[in-house]
């Protein structure tokens, strides 16, 4: 039982006494504005990526439909 308040205490310490981050209004002034275009760079390449999956979902899901109207007019028949 010592031995896991111990650990939680030495773990919590750790955790708490880890490095400070600054949030992202501060990123220009500490790591200089090569960050910020990576940054930028970083969120342009999120969007890119969403609009592919977004597109690809779009393709899969007409694809779809046309195997549904394919069947559907081959059991009519």
């Amino acid at each position: 039982m010592r031995l896991n308040i111990f650990l939680i205490t030495k773990a919590a310490l750790i955790v708490f006494a880890s490095s400070a981050h600054a949030h992202w209004g501060h990123v220009g002034e500490v790591a200089g504005h090569g960050h910020i275009i990576g940054i930028g760079a970083l969120a342009a390449a999120a969007a890119l990526a969403a609009a592919l999956a977004a597109a690809r979902g779009k393709r899969a899901e007409q694809a779809e439909d046309d195997d549904e109207e394919t069947s559907a007019e081959g059991e009519a028949a």
